[in-house]
């Protein structure tokens, strides 16, 4: 994944062809070896993991769709963080440009991405349009928050003018057909303005409209995935099983981040009790069953109640923890981090049973999980200006969870 700054890193895709090999590096970027993953995972590879060139969600194509997976879900979740920093802090606040300029960070690793396959020019026209399109969605949310609607109509005749010059440029860059792309880019539209309104009028909707808008990008991430593979002839299969283990994992690990990012900005701008923060709870706990259920299909009921029961606690651990910074309560916050040390050692052994992964490699990783939460956690409970990039971090963090865990699952069960 290329680096953003000495510590953030971005999933961007170096994909491999004659041109360039696949890399979604840390700042060590530079081999020219198929990526083991996407963000930042401390996990080792265990013997179990397959050999060197036989790992099927590392491949080009897999690699791929992973990389855009991870960028395009950040994407949304930090429009919505800028958004709901706006309504908290107000629209012209040092808090609102720093959350803007993490989401400018997500559009340049985006942009690299496509430079690594299509050159700089098509790299300088993508960052003009992706930057242009999210100016329309600030100017629909200032339309929102001040009533103006005459702006929130420009902002969207804005809008279906970016669909149209998108998806001529995307088309002729992938193959792929610009009225399906046009109609893709139209489900972004509408479900970002939905998640949007929800956040601006502080609808109980908000969280799960946001997760909504996420998810929608799953298939955005396929579809360019497989256009461009096929195109470019990358190794691998897109839609194959190892590739979508991969990408499942990257999208629900990230969204768990974002989610729970969700529930502490919504408690912030409402409080720990209202019926928005309720709903937004619910949203979180949604992206678990889902996480479950994954877990369910690979290894069976037992195991998806007890990852359940497991999730669903260090997800407590994590609201005692903000409800301990939030009203100052260091006995509390302590109580929180003794907890989330016991369910690291649990889960870890969780894991590693089912996975085959060295526990003590698991327990390792999930000690990055929560020090990079804790750490957004913190800013946004402090209404800290580095909130939005220490978002970025945590939901970068569980890419290359996602990327490691999907490669001892594959080899584990034979997936190709």
């Amino acid at each position: 994944m290329l680096s953003r700054s000495a510590s953030l890193k971005a999933g961007s895709a170096l994909v491999a062809l004659a041109l360039a090999a696949t890399a979604c590096t840390s700042s060590k970027s530079g081999s020219n070896n198929p990526p083991t993953g996407i963000g930042s995972s401390s996990i080792s590879q265990s013997p179990s993991s397959g050999a060197a060139g036989t790992d099927a969600t590392s491949t080009a194509a897999a690699g791929l769709r992973a990389a855009l997976d991870e960028l395009f879900r950040e994407h949304v979740d930090l429009t919505g963080f800028a958004v709901q920093t706006a309504v908290i802090t107000g629209i012209g606040s040092s808090n609102t440009a720093q959350a803007l300029a993490a989401l400018d960070a997500n559009t340049v690793a985006l942009g690299k991405a496509v430079g690594s396959v299509y050159g700089a020019a098509a790299e300088t026209a993508f960052v003009k349009m992706w930057r242009a399109h999210i100016g329309f969605f600030v100017t629909y949310t200032k339309g929102l928050a001040t009533g103006d609607n005459a702006m929130v109509s420009t902002a969207q005749k804005q809008l279906a003018g970016y669909k149209k010059d998108f998806s001529n440029f995307l088309g002729s860059a992938t193959g792929l057909p610009p009225a399906a792309i046009s109609a893709d880019l139209q489900g972004h539209v509408q479900t970002l303005e939905t998640a949007i309104k929800s956040i601006v009028t502080k609808s109980p909707s908000a969280a799960a409209d946001l997760q909504m808008a996420a998810m929608h990008m799953d298939g955005t991430a396929e579809v360019l995935a497989k256009g461009i593979a096929a195109q470019k002839n990358l190794s691998g299969d897109v839609d194959g099983q190892a590739s979508a283990l991969r990408a499942a994992l990257t999208g629900l690990l990230i969204q768990h981040v974002a989610q729970t990012a969700a529930v502490v900005q919504t408690a912030v701008g409402t409080s720990l009790t209202s019926s928005q923060t309720a709903a937004a709870i619910k949203a979180l706990d949604d992206n678990t069953v889902d996480l479950g259920k994954a877990i369910g299909s690979v290894y069976g009921s037992a195991a998806q109640t007890a990852f359940l029961k497991m999730w669903r606690a260090h997800i407590g651990f994590f609201v005692t923890y903000t409800k301990g910074l939030a009203t100052g309560d260091n006995a509390m916050v302590s109580t929180a981090q003794k907890q989330l040390a016991g369910y690291k050692k649990d889960f870890a052994d969780f894991l590693g049973t089912a996975t085959g992964l060295p526990s003590s490699a698991v327990a390792d990783d999930l000690q990055g999980h929560i020090t990079t939460l804790e750490a957004a956690i913190q800013a946004i409970v402090k209404k800290d200006p580095s909130a939005g990039a220490k978002l970025a971090m945590a939901e970068s963090h569980m890419a290359g969870t996602a990327a490691v865990l999907a490669k001892a699952i594959a080899a584990q069960q034979h997936l190709s």
